[in-house]
Formats: structure tokens, sequence, C-alpha cells
């Protein structure tokens, strides 16, 4: 009895010593290993610790979310956790970690950008919002020739051949430090965009063929469509299976939005003379999708096309009040604009 007594206490004190020995070690004495590569990560303003330290894992930058929240905790550096974006190097200890997640930051800058802005909409945001800003940088950030595209970021990989980051660039609303960058900027909307995507639920596999057979890219490119032609989230989702349908059956998606994006006009029906334009763009003119988002899509619009409302319609309007109009025929279709858009 005594002697097994002895034996478990004895078993509980070496674990503990290992246990005590791997905290110290990752606390105060790991370093990172020649040649690795720093990772992006960023913090978003009210993330607590735990759901800090849980990213940080799933990222490669801790072997212990659960040793960092202790270690935070005994340190009491809760609160001092700086939003925005960092470049952190794999094998860092808690020590290093902490200080540079929550070193001072520079002055600030929050910019919003709403659901369906273009990057040339951001670009304007952006020159009245920074003092230094540059739309030729902003243009090399997130054109065709991106930098980020050389950083290996998973959900980019998709995108074709001279397409730059439309679609791809996540609108909410940031804060920035005075002196951001473009690139910094492009690419904290980029993962932003994984980020929100994964808390939503939804899962991006690594062919990036998504659940309903859509590309990433695809995907994207009609969730940009579905946010310009569609206000609810309600009525986004029909619409979602409206255009997915149509692509379905070979029908042109007919997407007013598309020739808006080629004349930089915002009618909601455009003029024979505009659906006549020819561009790949020109849903009227070309069959399927265009060759990349029109837009920078908000999560309902995203979700609507992945899990769209099933329905029977196969037309819609908008009403000038902002109302949407569905028919299942065409002839339906023509009555309701007789009705509506007189």
């Amino acid at each position: 009895m005594i002697r097994g007594c002895l034996a478990l206490l004895a078993t509980l004190f070496l674990a503990g010593m290992i246990l005590t020995g791997a905290f110290v070690w990752d606390a105060f004495l790991a370093s990172p290993a020649s040649g690795t590569t720093p990772v992006s990560f960023v913090i978003n303003k009210g993330e607590s610790v735990k759901v800090i330290s849980e990213r940080l894992q799933e990222e490669g930058l801790l072997e212990s979310a659960k040793f960092f929240t202790v270690y935070v905790w005994l340190t009491g550096t809760q609160a001092d956790f700086q939003s925005g974006l960092f470049s952190l190097e794999p094998g860092l200890n808690f020590r290093a970690l902490v200080s540079a997640l929550t070193s001072a930051k520079a002055q600030e800058v929050q910019v919003t950008f709403p659901e369906g802005y273009t990057l040339k909409d951001m670009e304007e945001i952006l020159s009245a919002s920074f003092s230094d800003f540059s739309a030729e940088s902003w243009g090399r950030a997130t054109g065709a020739e991106s930098g980020l595209f050389a950083a290996g970021t998973h959900v980019l990989s998709g995108i074709p051949q001279g397409q730059g980051l439309e679609g791809y660039l996540f609108p909410d609303t940031y804060r920035f430090s005075a002196s951001a960058t473009s690139d910094i900027i492009a690419e904290t909307m980029v993962l932003t965009l994984k980020r929100r995507l994964s808390e939503a639920g939804v899962v991006i596999p690594d062919d990036l063929i998504m659940a309903n057979g859509l590309t990433f890219h695809e995907m994207l490119t009609l969730a940009s469509i579905v946010e310009k032609e569609a206000a609810t989230p309600e009525d986004m989702k029909i619409v979602a299976d409206i255009f997915l349908t149509r692509l379905e059956i070979g029908m042109a998606l007919q997407a007013c939005s598309t020739v808006n994006y080629l004349t930089g006009k915002n009618d909601p029906a455009v003029s024979a003379e505009d659906q006549a334009i020819v561009s790949p763009y020109n849903t009227y003119q070309v069959m399927g999708l265009p060759p990349g988002p029109i837009s920078n899509p908000g999560m309902n619009a995203i979700l609507a096309v992945l899990e769209p409302t099933p329905t029977v319609y196969l037309y819609f309007l908008t009403t000038p009040q902002g109302e949407m109009k569905y028919a299942q025929t065409y002839d339906e279709h023509v009555a309701n604009k007789q009705k509506y858009l007189k």
C-alpha cells in the first residue's frame, strides 16, 4: 500500500517536472530555427487571449495554446495585446511572442469598406484616409502582379493568370497603422477573408473546389454579382439560386451589375447599347461567369452562393423602391417590368 502510494507520488512528481520543464522552455528558452519564414498574423480588435492563443496554435506559431494562456495570465498581460497585423517567426518563446503582440503601436487609422466595393472604390477611401497613400502602390499590391501571389496564400492560388485581388479583400472595418503600406493593407484584408470564412464554418478544400462544384474563384465571382444584385440576405439566397440554375441549364446570367462594372454606372436596368458591349464581363453576351469578381462581396453574399434558397424562379428585377419581384417565365418577367418599371 505504502509502496504503491510512493510510486504514484514519484510518477506525479516526475510528470510535474516534465511539464514544468516544457513550460519553462516554451516560455523563456525556445527560439526560432535558422531560416524560418515569418508568418503573418492578425489580431482583431476585442479578441480574447483564449481565441488569440488558439489561432496562434492553428497557424503553427505555438505548441500549446493552454500553456501560452497560462503564461499570459501569470504575467498579467491579458489587456496589453494590440490589434493589427504582425509578422511572427515560428518557434518564438512565450516571452518574445507576448512582447511582439503587446508592443505599443503607432497612431492608427480606422477605415470601413462597405460590402460590394471594388478595388477602385477602396482606393478612393484609402486615398482620403492616409496622407502618404499611393494609388500606384495600391494597384501593384492588388493587381495581377501582387506580391501576395508569391507569398503562397492558399486561397489566392486558384486565381487565373492575369486576374488581381478583386473579390478577395474582405469588406469590414479595419484599424491600420498610419504608416501601413498598400501591401500590408491588402494582406490584412485577404487574411480577414480567410478568417471570417473559417468563423462561418466554411471549409476551403485543398483543391479549392467547393461543395457545390464551383471553384473558390468562381464562388467569389458569383458572390460578387449577387452582392450587387440583391440587398437582403433572404433575397441574396434566392438570386444566388436563380443564377446557379441559369449556369446549370446553359442560360446567360444577364446580370446588369457585370455591365455596370464595365461602364462604371449603377443602372438597375442597363441600356441596350451597354448590353451590346463586347467584353468577357458582359453576361448578356457571354455565357457563364465572367473571368473574375466584379466587387468584394460580404459574408451574406458568399453564404448565399454556398447555401442558396431553392426556388422555382428564373427571373427577377428590382423596383425603384428596392423591392425584388420574381418570375418563373419570361412572359411573367416582362409583365413585372411593365408593371413595376414604368
